[in-house]
């Protein structure tokens, strides 16, 4: 097996048969190997399954150390080692972060085989950081954080201030009345974390009049930092996850043929309209007779046009339903997936919104439309109505 072939398998993106077969024994690795260490620390079922667990631990480190040699062996298949040695790309991957985790998931069969101890195999919990890889959530999370760091360190600094500030004075107030709990600001300190965070685990109560004023006031600085930090990381996350899935939508929309001929800023305006479908294998996706309200762009799958006793196969990068909103008809035709497939809605109000502002836009359409009905049979575009509606001659 070719090293780039053997890198597309187990890339986590890969989309082939080889791949997800690969994900699925990969997945179902990790989750046994966790299941495992969980059920050897209850000791009664150690005593009873412990040979078992111990052949389940030995079959999990075998795939993790075997994966590890493989990774290393295809990391010059990918893009950046084309033009470096590969063995400096190997070097390169094993120290990077994903190398580095890996050989952490085979450290636990190393180890086992060395010592021959049964502790190694607690350290199986690495494995659970292995779904990191197939998490882009995750990433945009990092994202996030990165963005918005400036906003989180002044939220942060601002609660370390508070607390320094409100366990000194509670250090002043309680020291008298408690000092087995309050006798130095360190010992105050778990007070005020306990208190900013609202975990409230009564161990630590101030008992002063004053003393408890303060500890509300502290108790809604904490409230209101918590939901600053919430809101900060929210807003940031909502915003990588659309900005992933505008990506998304633009390289989807790129591909389709009538789309190529119009500008970038056209092409950003359309996906940020679209709206993702998922549509399983013989699912109706549109029934002819039916109001025409939106028109689909097949992002991958394919669909059948029934139009007559042939139907027309549409597959990834083409469309469907334009006629029924240039002409204001009700649909011509049912579609059904042939396959499962994922399309991209466009709705007829944002439709027309931006056939207005895109002129150029509307005529693609608009010719598009008018060779599929000369096409598949008689029939016409209301020519004449859709130059009024547009504002493009006939």
């Amino acid at each position: 097996m070719k090293g780039d072939h053997l890198y597309e398998i187990l890339r986590a993106g890969s989309t082939g048969g080889q791949a997800t077969a690969f994900r699925i024994v990969h997945h179902s690795m990790v989750t046994a190997g966790i299941a495992v260490m969980l059920a050897d620390s209850v000791e009664v079922w150690r005593d009873n399954y412990g040979a078992l667990f111990a052949f389940a631990f030995h079959a999990v480190s075998t795939f993790f150390i075997a994966e590890y040699l493989l990774r290393l062996i295809a990391a010059p298949g990918a893009r950046m080692g084309q033009q470096r040695s590969g063995w400096r790309v190997r070097a390169d991957w094993a120290l990077s972060l994903g190398g580095i985790f890996d050989f952490l998931a085979a450290f636990p069969g190393v180890l086992n085989l060395i010592l021959d101890t049964e502790d190694a195999m607690l350290f199986g919990v690495v494995w659970v950081f292995k779904f990191v890889r197939y998490a882009p959530g995750l990433v945009s999370l990092t994202r996030a954080i990165g963005n918005a760091r400036s906003a989180l360190f002044s939220v942060l600094l601002g609660f370390v201030v508070v607390l320094l500030a409100a366990s000194s004075l509670e250090y002043l107030l309680e020291r008298g009345a408690q000092p087995e709990v309050f006798g130095s600001i360190p010992s105050a300190l778990w007070w005020g974390i306990v208190t900013m965070t609202n975990t409230g685990y009564g161990d630590s109560v101030p008992m002063t009049l004053v003393g408890r004023m303060l500890a509300g006031i502290v108790m809604g600085c904490g409230i209101i930092a918590l939901a600053l930090l919430a809101g900060i990381l929210a807003t940031g996350f909502a915003q990588e996850m659309r900005r992933h899935a505008f990506l998304r939508t633009w390289n989807i929309v790129a591909k389709v043929p009538f789309f190529q001929t119009i500008g970038a800023s056209t092409i950003a305006e359309v996906a940020r309209l679209l709206r993702p479908r998922e549509y399983p294998a013989g699912a109706v996706i549109v029934r002819r007779g039916e109001p025409g309200d939106c028109m689909y762009f097949i992002a991958a799958g394919e669909v059948s046009v029934e139009l007559g006793a042939q139907p027309l196969r549409l597959g990834t990068g083409d469309f469907f339903g334009e006629i029924a909103l240039l002409t204001g008809a009700r649909r011509t035709a049912t579609v059904v997936a042939s396959q499962a497939c994922t399309l991209l809605r466009l709705d007829i109000v944002e439709f027309r919104e931006l056939m207005g502002r895109q002129p150029d836009l509307a005529r693609v359409i608009y010719d598009a439309a008018h060779q599929r009905l000369s096409a598949v049979g008689p029939g016409r575009i209301r020519e004449q109505g859709a130059a009024w509606d547009f504002g493009i001659s006939a």
